[in-house]
Parts: C-alpha cells; sequence; structure tokens
C-alpha cells in the first residue's frame, strides 16, 4: 500500500514537473500582442535550430552563430489578442546575410514568404529599408508560426540582433535613425569641405590625406550600416561585401595611418618606427586583398586562423601608433590630445565590433545602429579638431616668423639710418672744415693776386653752396638755433628758392627738445619736403608744430597730387620716415587724395 502510494506520488510529481516545462515552453516561446505592444526583441521567444533558447546557458540579447554552421534557423511563435487585424515589422541588425528565408507554418508545413540576402538582387527585399526587414500581418486572434532560415558566410561566425516592432515604431525610429545618419554624413562632409578649403590655400598632402580619409571611412560606415547599397546600387544587382565593405575598410586604414604619421611628424621624430608602419601595412593589406579575391578557398578553409592574424597585426599596428603618440606629445601636447582621444574612439569601436562579430562576447548595437557608427562619427569631430589645431599652429609659426622678419627688418632699417646719418655728418664736416677752408683759402689767394671781383663773386657763390649743402647733409643749426627754428628756416629757404609757397607756423611747441629726437623729426621734415618738391606738383605747403598736454605734433599738408598710400608705404622713403619716428616713440600717419592733396601728421608723446 505504502509502496503504490509512493509510486503514485512519483507519477504525480513527474507529470506536474512536466506540465511545468510545458507550460514554461509555451510561455517563452509564444509572443502574445496586445496593445500595448511596441516593439521585443526575439531573443527570448525563439527556437534557434530546434532548440528553445531558455534551455541553453546564452545570456546574449542577440544571435551568434560560431564558425562552423552554414545554415541555422530561428522559430516563433506570434499570438495576436486583439480583435483586429496587426501589421508588425520584423527587422536583423546584420547587413551582410548571404541568404534569409522567411516562411510561415501552415498545417504543420513550412511555406516561404519572401527570400532575400546578399547573394540575392536588392529588390528581393520585401520592404524598401538599409536593414533586412519583413512584414508580418496577424489577423484578429491569430496564432501563427514563423521560421527564419539564415545562411551565413562559410566558416565564418554571424551575430544579429532580431527584433519585432509594431508598424508605428518602425516608422518612428526609423526616422530617428535617418536623422542621426544624416547628421553623421553632414559632419563629415563638412570636415571634408574644410580640408580642402584648408588644402587649396596651404598645398600640403596632410590634408588632402584627410579628406580622403574621411571620405572613405563615411563609404565604409554606410557599407556597413546599410545605407551603400539602399543609396548607391541599382535594385537589379546583388551586393558585393568585399567589393564594398571590405575595400572601404582597407582603405580607410591605410589612409588613417598615413594621416597619423603626418599628424605625428613621425618623419622627425620616430623615424625607425614610421618604416615599420608602412611594411605592416603593405603586409596586411597584400594579405587581405589577396585572400579576399584571389586565394578565397584557402580563407575558407580556415577562416578563424586568418582572423587571428588579422587581429595580431592590428593590435601590433595599434601599439605602434601608441607608442608614436607618447613620443609626440613632448613636442605639441594640444594636437596629440586631440589626435589621442580621436584614435581611442576608432580602437574603442573597432575592437567592440570583433568582438561582437567574431566571438559573439558584446552587444554593440544602440538604436539600430552599431557602436561603431558612433565611435567613427566622435573619431571624426576630434580629427577635425585636430586638423582646426594643426592649422592654428601652421599661422602662429607664420605670425612669429613674420614678427621675427619685422623686428629683423626694424633692426636693419635702423642701423641703415644710423649708418646713414653718420656718413652725413663725415661728408658735412669734410665740406664744411675741408672743402670750406680750401675754397676760402682759393678766394684769398685769386682776390690778392689776381684781384678780379668776377673770379671773387663765383668762389663766393660756390662757398655759400657748399655751406647750404653741408647745412643740409648734417645741420649743425640744429644744437645751436633748435629744431623749431630750423624747420621755420629751411621753410623760408623752400620759399625763396622754389615755386613752393611754404606757411610755416608754431603754437607752443619746445624750443628745446633731445638731440636724437630732433635730428629725426628734421630728417622726416626734408624727406616730406623732397617728395613734395619731386611728385607733387604742389604750389602751397602749409607745416604746422604743435604742443599740447600728452605730445608734441607736426604736420606737414599740400595742394598737390595725391598717391595711393597702401601702394607706396613699402618704398624705402616712407619706411625711413617711420622708422625715424618709431625710434623717437611716435606715430606717423599719411592720407592722401587725388584731389585734395597730401597730409602728414606726426605725433610724439611727451
Amino acid at each position: 500500500m505504502k509502496k503504490s502510494c509512493s509510486h503514485n506520488c512519483i507519477t504525480f510529481f513527474l507529470i506536474f514537473s512536466l506540465g511545468f516545462c510545458l507550460n514554461l515552453d509555451a510561455k517563452v516561446d509564444t509572443l502574445t500582442i496586445d496593445s500595448n505592444f511596441t516593439s521585443v526583441n526575439l531573443k527570448s521567444f525563439s527556437k534557434v535550430n530546434g532548440q528553445a533558447n531558455h534551455l541553453k546557458a546564452d545570456n546574449k540579447s542577440y544571435f551568434y552563430f560560431s564558425f562552423n554552421n552554414s545554415y541555422n534557423s530561428i522559430d516563433f511563435t506570434i499570438k495576436n489578442k486583439l480583435e483586429a487585424p496587426r501589421k508588425l515589422i520584423l527587422q536583423l541588425s546584420y547587413v551582410y546575410i548571404k541568404e534569409i528565408i522567411f516562411c510561415k507554418y501552415e498545417d504543420g508545413h513550412l511555406i516561404p514568404l519572401s527570400t532575400t540576402g546578399i547573394e540575392h538582387k536588392i529588390s528581393t527585399k520585401p520592404i524598401e529599408h538599409r536593414l533586412f526587414t519583413f512584414p508580418i500581418h496577424l489577423n484578429p486572434g491569430e496564432t501563427a508560426s514563423y521560421q527564419l532560415k539564415l545562411k551565413k558566410e562559410k566558416g565564418k561566425p554571424l551575430a544579429t540582433s532580431i527584433l519585432l516592432k509594431n508598424e508605428k515604431t518602425f516608422t518612428k525610429q526609423n526616422f530617428i535613425q535617418q536623422i542621426i545618419i544624416g547628421s553623421y554624413f553632414g559632419v563629415s562632409l563638412l570636415s571634408v569641405v574644410f580640408s580642402l578649403f584648408i588644402f587649396s590655400f596651404l598645398r600640403k598632402s596632410t590634408y588632402l590625406i584627410y579628406a580622403a580619409y574621411v571620405i572613405f571611412l563615411g563609404l565604409f560606415i554606410s557599407a556597413y550600416i546599410g545605407v551603400f547599397s539602399q543609396i548607391f546600387l541599382r535594385e537589379n544587382s546583388t551586393v558585393n561585401k568585399y567589393a564594398h565593405y571590405v575595400i572601404f575598410s582597407e582603405i580607410s586604414l591605410i589612409l588613417f595611418a598615413l594621416f597619423s604619421q603626418k599628424i605625428l611628424e613621425t618623419k622627425t621624430y620616430t623615424p625607425k618606427l614610421k618604416k615599420y608602419i608602412e611594411i605592416l601595412l603593405g603586409v596586411v593589406i597584400v594579405l587581405r586583398l589577396a585572400l579576399h579575391f584571389v586565394f578565397t578557398h584557402i580563407f575558407e578553409s580556415a577562416v578563424s586562423i586568418f582572423m587571428k592574424i588579422w587581429y595580431a597585426f592590428f593590435i601590433i599596428l595599434i601599439s605602434i601608433i601608441i607608442i608614436q603618440i607618447v613620443i609626440y606629445y613632448r613636442k605639441n601636447n594640444k594636437r596629440t590630445s586631440l589626435f589621442a582621444l580621436a584614435y581611442i574612439f576608432m580602437i574603442l569601436g573597432t575592437m567592440a565590433s570583433i568582438l561582437y562579430h567574431s566571438y559573439g562576447v558584446i552587444n554593440t548595437y544602440f538604436y539600430d545602429l552599431p557602436l561603431l557608427f558612433y565611435t567613427s562619427f566622435l573619431e571624426i569631430l576630434f580629427l577635425t579638431f585636430t586638423v582646426v589645431f594643426m592649422v592654428k599652429d601652421i599661422y602662429d609659426e607664420r605670425n612669429v616668423l613674420s614678427e621675427k622678419i619685422v623686428i629683423e627688418e626694424k633692426k636693419n632699417l635702423t642701423a641703415f639710418i644710423k649708418g646713414e646719418d653718420q656718413e652725413r655728418k663725415r661728408i658735412g664736416k669734410e665740406l664744411h672744415d675741408n672743402i670750406g677752408s680750401q675754397l676760402s683759402y682759393l678766394k684769398r689767394f685769386v682776390s690778392d693776386k689776381f684781384k678780379d671781383e668776377k673770379v671773387t663773386k663765383t668762389i663766393d657763390t660756390i662757398c655759400n653752396d657748399v655751406r647750404n649743402l653741408s647745412h643740409e647733409i648734417s645741420p649743425s643749426d640744429l644744437k645751436i638755433v633748435g629744431f623749431k627754428d630750423s624747420v621755420e628756416d629751411l621753410s623760408k629757404t623752400l620759399s625763396n628758392q622754389t615755386s613752393l609757397e611754404v606757411s610755416f607756423s608754431n603754437y607752443q611747441f619746445p624750443e628745446i627738445i633731445g638731440e636724437e629726437m630732433a635730428t629725426q623729426l628734421y630728417r622726416v621734415v626734408q624727406e616730406a619736403f623732397n617728395n613734395i618738391l619731386k611728385h607733387a606738383n604742389a604750389k602751397h605747403v602749409d607745416v604746422q608744430l604743435m604742443g599740447h598736454d600728452d605730445a608734441y605734433t607736426i604736420s606737414i599738408e599740400d595742394d598737390g597730387d595725391g598717391f595711393n598710400v597702401s601702394r607706396a608705404k613699402n618704398g624705402l622713403g616712407l619706411k625711413n620716415m617711420k622708422s625715424r619716428i618709431q625710434q623717437v616713440g611716435g606715430t606717423l600717419s599719411i592720407d592722401s587724395d587725388g584731389i585734395k592733396g597730401t597730409s602728414i601728421l606726426i605725433s610724439i608723446p611727451k
């Protein structure tokens, strides 16, 4: 009796356990659609290759198929609790699945609804979208079972998320994704235009390489997220992963490596590492292209091995560039910091994609877009900022160089003026002391011996000319009569000896100023008078010396022909005038007009 009771208890327990498991299995496998449904990840409601996911030790939110299986199936059941028909959208995240057959169970048989994939024409997509999407129509209260058959590349893993959304949610999310994608390519386009604009001015290959890198990175990302085939390929064509995705990837890698070498000035600071990178890049690119396009069968037979080799090369390349960044940081920490941030984002996105697609370790999709999309966007931003700082550094260097040239030019001009003044003094002294005394001796000798008044007068005229020339070259009167009276005498001399009418006026200008200042100001006034006589065709000149509370000013105005100041500013005469005024701490401004003549204003602070 006890034995029979024990058997009954065990039997009841087994039946209860089996019923519970079956009930749990039903809960897991059947997805109920009610009025609150928006979207769901199908991973928890599906059977993979005939096995329910809750029976497997798999906590991933996406489907991962390892290197071995070429064909995989995903079964799921949906129940519409509403008393109205419902349209749903089934969406897969990975865009390079070779073949997808979407089927529906009817009377125990699989009925294919649509067949698509990269082996098929783009027009075979049930919905025109960058991703593989399938419409599902449910009648009121209908419970339907479906199967996805996925064919992946031989010897390669496959990772993809599968989401089920209502039509409204799908449309809304798709609109937001388009805005995000448009923003990405808008920023990329601006970066390209900016780089080409800078290249047109500076003619440095760095900016051309960067523009090309952003273009091919954009093409790679567009191929990676499915936009390239949606926009650039015809409906009757198929997607060739290697002709687009792989080629864009290799070219963008080469361009990034070249750009990084330019940014980090490796030719100067790390020439040996630069050679290693060039050799490594050459080997990797040749190997990858050969395996993908020539020795395809060898690659497919040992995909995992070749992928590990590729990842090893990639890690070595990353490590070398990191060393270069550390070395160059000492030279330019701002530019290096921005480049390092961009580099970190590139590495982060690339490594995350490898872990996702090759090993199924982490999910890298956010809002139906891969992490690589977001990190490459940040990479472009920081690289563009790096380029901006490069341009700033170039212009700063040019400004420093320009300042050095101006300073050196001022030094040379000052030395020239000082040499000129010393030579004037020497010649003036020679004319006054030597030539003047010899002429005086000649005059006395002629008057005593020949007593010819005509000859004597001629010699007097020559003596006066020599004395005047001596005073013009080196005016000794400045020390005796002062600057103000010397300018007044010069104005009277011009009025008497030329057709110019020179008006001189003085308003509280100091009687005594420093010898150096007096000499420099007098030379500027002389140069102004010489320019008026040579070029202006003026009839009247007005000279005013004025003293103010905080400065002295000298104004020289004529009514002659004006000139273009901007064109004449590089002339030696004007340069000498400005240099002399700058030596005494003053400013010189010139205003000239073809009708009103020319006005020169000199201001010397007290």
